[in-house]
């Protein structure tokens, strides 16, 4: 199954707030995650993760969060 690593970093830039990241994802075109493996990094709250996985949730084959832990970043298994 094909990786693929989605930064929320690029979905929302320095003070993230609910409303305008809720609106962000809304948009957020899911069919290129179709049957894909998707990891989620960014330092964004755990709201906005848990947006972004509910988004994705229907159409990924497998989804991580990505945990930096300073080196190449540890997958914790959501999906």
């Amino acid at each position: 199954m094909e990786k693929i690593t989605l930064d929320l970093n690029d979905l929302a830039s320095g003070k993230v707030e609910l409303a305008s990241f809720q609106q962000k994802v809304t948009t957020l075109d899911v069919t290129l995650y179709k049957d894909k493996h998707v990891q989620l990094v960014g330092c964004a709250p755990t709201w906005a993760h848990l947006l972004v996985a509910g988004k994705l949730f229907p159409v990924v084959g497998a989804l991580d969060f990505l945990i930096d832990d300073g080196k190449e970043g540890k997958p914790v298994q959501i999906l």
